[in-house]
């Protein structure tokens, strides 16, 4: 657990997750602006990518940072 809580804290995983955010909201904007879409292929599925994408990787490095945390409380409440 204090691997997986040093990897969330680590300031590449801030970096890598402001990147998406900042990435997936240019290119909505982008998208607003010249009416086009942005299509991303994965595999053999293409989807349209848009801010959501990056409030998602947000919001999934939050939750495992909060659960670790979480998890870590309890059981330096169970040695003490």
């Amino acid at each position: 657990m204090n691997k997986l809580l040093a990897a969330l804290h680590h300031p590449a995983t801030n970096l890598v997750v402001a990147l998406i955010l900042i990435s997936t909201s240019l290119i909505e904007i982008w998208e607003s602006a010249t009416g086009g879409t942005v299509k991303m292929a994965v595999g053999g599925m293409e989807m349209k990518v848009g801010a959501y994408d990056g409030v998602l990787a947000y919001g999934v490095v939050h939750l495992l940072r909060a659960i670790a945390e979480l998890v870590e409380d309890v059981e330096r409440g169970a040695r003490h």
